[in-house]
């Protein structure tokens, strides 16, 4: 994937899922800017399957370091 083809919205959904993971669904949708929690579970939190596995490695460099 070039670096064009980047932006920050594609973390969003594996961010949200960690975030709902590990401290709930309320942290993630004011983590968002969401003032809806059911448009932070229907949009944004998805099973760890879902999640696109660049983002996911891209993540694991960036919290490794």
């Amino acid at each position: 994937m070039e670096v064009d083809q980047y932006s920050t919205h594609i973390y969003r959904r594996p961010t949200a899922t960690l975030v709902e993971h590990a401290a709930g669904l309320t942290l993630a949708s004011r983590l968002l800017g969401h003032a809806n929690e059911q448009i932070t579970r229907t949009s944004y939190v998805v099973s760890a399957e879902e999640v696109d596995p660049i983002t996911v490695d891209v993540l694991d460099e960036i919290l490794r370091s």
